[in-house]
């Protein structure tokens, strides 16, 4: 969808200066509504496909080894149910299963949508590795150039439509128009594969014969006519209202058993069976007889089925009310017993089990509680016990329970297999769940609706709840649990209401002085950015899964670290060896000196510390690592370094410093100096002198193959390279005079050409190669443009010879007859106007950028591990001194630096303070040499300043329509308390002057991530990892109760939740405040503080009565005196407004309410808090007043 907008008038608020709109979806939806195990991507894997919405997932359960299955797994890293494949679905898929078919290792889906259309689908390995190793352009070529081809099915997704349609397209007989089933669709396939039985329009079943002898591999076709489906058809059945049904497992001789569950006019529930005829295209119903037919062919190999006896038939009446599934159970497999399975009925009071033809019902007695989903317990080997089935259902207060089927089978097979018991347990509680699926090895995904899906793990012996305490009133079975949670799926709704919070720049309370930079623009840029920022906080889920959601956009940034530090003006991370993955050293660049940080075991420093101590009789032995300050001789300490790095030159390997009057190269092993260049010598020149007259250095870049270009004042550009013939040295291979000063330089080698990761420098299995640049980037002062610089000297362009000249104003000439694309993005809070054309460059970055750098949609293939998969495409960002970052896309040669070109201009503010660009590859998952699916892997770039922005590559990558995209995603400091059970974490944002990617197994728990960062602001420097790059971060807080409302009150730093409770209240804390004396029913009003979520105070309102409306809102105080239309007041305040409704029963609309008046007291504002005063004692929540009304306050 376009943006719109509208021009604004010169007399509105300045801060609407343009208004626009731009609707996309920001998070996709994570309500599960269905789930079916499967083997979908291949015949051995044991995958999960979810149905959310308009969406299809799957994922693959990743088998745990006899290693890591015990039941202190908790500190296992590794992703056990990773998400593979995600599918875009025109409609909301309502029902979903698998169908296998007899010349197919691999299961089809089939799924129906609320609108009554269908579709059959199977995974097409071929086409995913064509989407893999192809670009969009090949595959769009070659679909052009056979638009019939079957390859292309699915329009790039890895998947084959063997069918699809609507079931009102192909029946004359019923059904246009017909009456939506008020309690479908309902879907049942039956054991055998021979049919589909769907519910969709009251009065009929809808019956799909399925072609046993279909091969999805050779054949595509659609409709239900032919192909994987014979001739459907609607049965017309006399029941009306249907809760579930089911097959029956029968024997091959029978027809199919299709058993229903109904309701009648006078509210009584029943169950009945009736045969499928799929030849006759009819419904054999309970009474009546099935007529022999003469069989058309007489050759024809296949017996002739029937129906069961009539009094096997299954049937019963007056089932326990309020029972809402039906649960086929197998025959017994005794020869003598009958051929008929039975059914087990959940119910709301009990759990029943019935065979008409075995003559026996079971009942197992229940807790009042609504049973949602079931699933059958069974390993994936198929292995089961004959005596024993078992099976989890959820209800929906979120508790599993196992039911557990008993047979009358002895260890050696004897026995009549009927079934003699039924029994109830209940495992614990999880989120209320939608969708229930046994992975195996006891894992157990649980989806829901209403709160967030879980991988949990069933546990063989009761574990404490965590934080559950010690309640008396609770029984032992509350306090104990069978599950434990893996790992969990977030799920923003439902969303019953949403409120803003602005987010202020926590640098204005490190910095006083920072808002002034800008003079007078400091303030109203402050208070524009408040509203630029904004947190969306929302009231989702229901009952015990009610939550607070804090959604944030951007990047999280999750402190380890933070050391006071002023005055930082460059960091880089050195390995000890170029081979070694983890960095050994931060080097850390001041005014006037350069400091070095040093990685050290924790154990070896406390030893040290002590020994200085003089105290040796602590027993502890800490764990990790430190920093500690460390020296290398061959740097220089006494000066501001300009550049380091790891160099890596045939067998040599160095560390590289640049100052402002020397190159130095250091051995890696001893850490001496082995050779160096100064600007007053002139070490290095074979054939020139800098004529005499010595020059300091003010910029340098290099990179890893020893390619070092440094810029003398004055406006001279000299380049080196790092000879190995004998020992190291430093060789000068071209200079340069320009016009003007040079502001920065950049020569990060391209990987886009490479044909192989280990050729392009990745860190694949340990080989870690370096790459020569075929190009350098500078920027001039005092001039708006970039110019590329060939470093390959030929016939047209020698050393250092101007290869493009990049005019960085929008429409500008790029040297080759312009841009190609020009795309700029501007902010309505952007005071700079046009003046960011006179900005110079501070800041270039070459870089490939990776688009599996963010794909939270695409899909990731774990079979090719090849990173030569996804797209990768070659930028230029150029950072300006206004905050302005402005890209394009390079077109190079990797043999020859000639025909250089740049198009795709884009232009994007950042901030208001001059962007440092940092290069580092984020999260980087090699693992098993399968790339992890949603891992991030690959090249991003840190744009550093008062909005400290990662920039990546989203889409255009395997299972993805769309052309690669740049993305930008500002950073917020992440900090949590270890201390609170529940992980409460805090967001704000960050300023950051310089930043250097830093890796340490020893410092960071996770010894695969390599998305850590050191970042420096004007006071701190600190230490953390990056969270998963993607535009939206969720931070949940749990209520224990279902909110209906909510609002921040900016000026008493708390968010006000109105709640829906039990008889009892719902979740406990906070102090009670009573209003009007009388027991309540759990509705209630709750304030938490904006920052650790802590319950400061809880309103508890009267029988009856509801929460409509809940305002944060400034009023103004009229003096007792003076009349209210007087114009004198006494101040505007903050308060917080309730406005309620009393729902009696015997009322359709409410006739009376309230409206509540609240104070809200920050603690911070008018009182002096002295040093023996508590925190709590200075915030307050204050009823004011209250007005009744006649209805209720909206």
């Amino acid at each position: 969808m376009a943006p719109t907008a509208t021009a604004p008038s010169s007399q509105e608020d300045p801060n609407l200066s343009e208004v626009g709109h731009y609707v996309v979806t920001a998070h996709p939806s994570g309500a599960v509504m269905t789930a079916v195990k499967c083997s979908f991507l291949s015949p051995d894997s044991v995958d999960v496909a979810i149905a959310k919405s308009t969406r299809l997932e799957i994922r693959q359960f990743i088998q745990p080894t006899a290693d890591n299955d015990d039941d202190d797994d908790d500190n296992d890293s590794t992703e056990q149910l990773p998400l593979l494949l995600t599918l875009p679905i025109n409609g909301r898929i309502t029902t979903l299963t698998s169908i296998k078919f007899k010349h197919s290792k691999k299961d089809c889906l089939f799924f129906t949508t609320e609108r009554g259309d269908y579709a059959l689908i199977s995974y097409d390995e071929t086409l995913a590795r064509m989407n893999m190793t192809g670009t969009a352009g090949t595959k769009a070529n070659a679909a052009s150039a056979n638009p019939r081809s079957s390859a292309f099915i699915g329009e790039h997704y890895p998947v084959k439509t063997h069918a699809s349609g609507a079931f009102t397209s192909y029946s004359t007989s019923v059904m246009a128009g017909g009456r939506q089933a008020e309690c479908g669709p309902l879907m049942a396939v039956d054991p055998l594969q021979r049919c589909v039985a769907l519910h969709v329009y009251d009065g009929y079943v809808t019956i799909i014969p399925i072609n046993k002898d279909y091969d999805i591999n050779t054949n595509v076709t659609k409709g239900l006519t032919t192909g994987p489906f014979k001739d459907a058809y609607h049965a017309r059945i006399e029941e009306r209202t249907l809760l579930s049904m089911a097959f029956l497992e029968t024997s091959i001789d029978y027809l199919p058993q299709l058993s229903l569950m109904h309701q009648d006019a006078r509210g009584f529930q029943h169950v009945i069976t009736h045969g499928v005829d799929v030849k006759a295209k009819g419904m054999v119903f309970l009474g009546s007889i099935q007529k022999e037919k003469e069989p058309s062919d007489s050759s024809s190999k296949m017996p002739a089925m029937k129906m069961p006896p009539k009094h096997d038939r299954l049937k019963i009446s007056r089932i326990d009310g309020g029972s809402a599934t039906l649960i086929p159970i197998p025959p017994p497999p005794s020869r003598n017993s009958s051929k008929l399975g039975g059914v087990v009925i959940l119910g709301q009071r009990q759990v029943t089990y019935h065979s008409t033809a075995e003559g026996i019902t079971r009942v197992v007695p229940i807790a009042p509680s609504i049973l949602l989903s079931y699933c059958p317990v069974m390993e994936n080997d198929g292995n089961a016990t004959p005596n024993v089935l078992r099976f989890l259902v959820g209800d929906e207060k979120g508790k599993i329970h196992l039911l557990t089927v008993l047979r009358n089978i002895t260890p050696e097979g004897n026995g009549d297999g009927r079934v003699t018991t039924l029994h109830f347990d209940t495992l614990g509680s999880a989120s209320a769940s939608s969708a229930l699926v046994y992975l195996g090895r006891g894992r157990v995904f649980v989806g829901s609706q209403f709160g967030d899906s879980q991988l949990v793990k069933i546990l063989e012996t009761p574990v404490p709840v965590s934080g559950g305490g010690n309640d008396e009133k609770k029984s032992a079975l509350d306090q104990n649990t069978y599950l434990r949670i893996l790992e969990e799926y977030t799920n923003l709704g439902p969303i019953v209401d949403f409120d803003l919070r602005p987010c202020i720049n926590s640098a204005s309370s490190d910095s006083a002085s920072r808002g002034k930079v800008h003079g007078e623009v400091g303030e109203l840029g402050k208070a524009r950015d408040q509203h630029r920022q904004s947190l969306v906080v929302t009231a989702s889920g229901v009952a015990k899964d009610g939550t607070v959601r804090l959604v944030r956009n951007g990047v999280g940034m999750r402190e380890h670290a933070a050391v006071e530090m002023t005055g930082i003006k460059g960091m880089w991370g050195l390995r000890r060896k170029f081979s070694h993955d983890d960095d050994a050293f931060l080097v850390q660049s001041f005014v006037t000196e350069t400091r070095i940080l040093g990685v050290q075991n924790a154990k070896d420093a406390d030893v040290d510390a002590m020994e200085k101590e003089g105290d040796t009789d602590d027993d502890s032995e800490p764990e990790g690592g430190v920093l500690a300050e460390v020296r290398i001789p061959g740097f220089k300490s006494m000066k501001p370094t300009l550049f380091a790095g790891n160099v890596m030159v045939g067998s040599f390997d160095l560390l590289l410093q640049v100052v402002d009057d020397a190159i130095r190269l250091v051995d890696s092993e001893t850490l001496e100096m082995v050779t160096e260049w100064t600007a007053f010598s002139g070490d290095g020149d074979d054939d020139s002198d800098d004529d005499g007259v010595p020059s300091m250095i003010t910029v340098a870049s290099a990179n890893e193959s020893g390619q070092i270009v440094v810029a003398l004042r004055g406006g001279t550009l000299l380049y080196f390279e790092v000879n190995c013939d004998g020992s190291p040295k430093l060789q000068r291979l071209g200079v340069v005079c320009l016009d003007r000063e040079i502001s920065c330089i950049n020569l990060n080698p391209f990987n886009s050409l490479t044909p192989s990761a280990s050729e392009s420098g990745m860190d694949i299995g340990g080989d870690r190669v370096a790459k020569k640049s075929a190009m350098v980037a500078i920027g001039l002062w005092d001039d708006f443009s970039v110019c590329l610089l060939s470093l390959r000297g030929n016939l047209i362009n020698p050393i250092l010879g101007q290869i493009l000249r990049i005019n960085l104003a929008p429409g500008g000439d790029d040297g080759n007859g312009g841009f190609s694309e020009t795309e700029t993005e501007h902010n309505p809070d952007d005071l700079s106007g046009s003046a960011s054309q006179h900005m110079m460059a501070r800041s270039l970055c070459l870089v490939t950028l990776d688009s599996l750098a963010s794909s939270n949609n695409a899909f990731v293939n774990k079979k090719l591990s090849t990173p030569a998969m996804s797209n990768k495409v070659d930028m230029l960002l150029v950072g300006l001194g206004d905050g302005k970052l402005i890209s394009f896309v390079v077109n190079h040669s990797e043999s020859t630096s000639d025909g250089c070109s740049v198009h795709s201009r884009k232009e994007v503010n950042l901030g208001t303070q001059g962007i440092h660009l940092v290069p580092f590859r984020h999260a980087a998952s090699q693992q098993s040499g399968a790339l992890c699916p949603n891992s991030g892997a690959g090249m991003c770039v840190l744009a550093t300043g008062d909005r400290p922005t990662v920039v990546y590559l989203t889409g255009g990558n395997g299972g993805s329509t769309s052309n690669p995209k740049l993305s930008y995603s500002t950073i917020s400091l992440t900090a949590e308390d270890d201390d609170e059970e529940d992980g409460n974490a805090s967001h704000r944002n960050i300023f950051v002057n310089v930043a250097a990617p830093f890796r340490s197994s020893l410092l960071f728990s996770s010894t695969t991530n390599n998305s850590s960062l050191c970042v420096a602001d004007d006071n701190t420097m600190r230490l953390g990892m990056i969270d998963n790059i993607q535009k939206l971060h969720v931070t949940s807080y749990k209520l224990g109760m279902t909110p209906t409302k909510i609002a921040y009150h900016e000026a008493g730093r708390v968010y006000c939740v109105g709640c829906i409770g039990g008889v009892d209240g719902g979740a406990g804390g906070g102090s009670n405040s009573h209003i009007g004396g009388e027991t309540n029913m759990g509705n209630c009003v709750r304030f938490f503080d904006d920052s650790t979520f802590e319950e400061i105070n809880r309103i508890d309102l009267e029988p009856f009565e509801m929460i409509l409306s809940l305002e944060s809102v400034i009023l103004s105080l009229y003096s007792p005196d003076s009349p209210p239309a007087s114009s004198s007041t006494i101040e505007d305040k903050p308060f917080v407004l309730i406005g309620t409704a009393y729902a009696y029963p015997d009322e359709d609309e409410p006739t009376q309410g309230r409206v509540l008046v609240v104070e809200c007291n920050s603690g911070d504002v008018g009182h002096v808090k002295s040093d023996t005063e508590d925190d709590n004692l200075t915030r307050y929540i204050r009823h004011v007043t209250q007005m009744p009304t006649s209805g209720g306050v909206y």
